[in-house]
């Protein structure tokens, strides 16, 4: 379900709906391009499990406003935030991975919105 932002310091911020259904879509089209994961880091210490979105690209052709924190490895950047991976989660059908059923993750998209999802796919 939309709102504007997302995070206890607004991690992620939209400035409309149009922004958060093109995310949603960049974010379901599977090609390698950004993964979500769910990392439990309190088994090794760390204050808490964190939701990430991990992004595999430099260029990130779409407008939402996201806090991007260091990648490591072959991920170039992640942004780390509970409440929007719950949401891509809870409300969209999205699965921890870089493997979506875009199909699940359509239908809950409202009819006015499929065409910036669709955007998003295409990015």
């Amino acid at each position: 379900m939309y709102q504007s932002s997302f995070g206890t310091i607004n991690q992620v911020q939209f400035s409309n709906e149009h922004e958060y259904y093109e995310l949603l879509g960049f974010l379901a089209k599977s090609d390698g391009s950004t993964s979500l994961v769910w990392e439990r880091n309190e088994e090794q210490g760390a204050w808490g499990s964190e939701g990430r979105i991990k992004f595999y690209s430099r260029i990130l052709p779409f407008s939402a406003t996201l806090s991007h924190t260091a990648g490591v490895g072959n991920v170039v950047s992640r942004v780390n935030c509970n409440e929007f991976v719950e949401n891509l989660n809870i409300d969209h059908n999205f699965v921890m991975g870089s493997l979506q059923n875009i199909s699940a993750i359509r239908a809950t998209i409202p009819n006015g919105y499929l065409a910036d999802f669709d955007r998003g796919l295409n990015l």
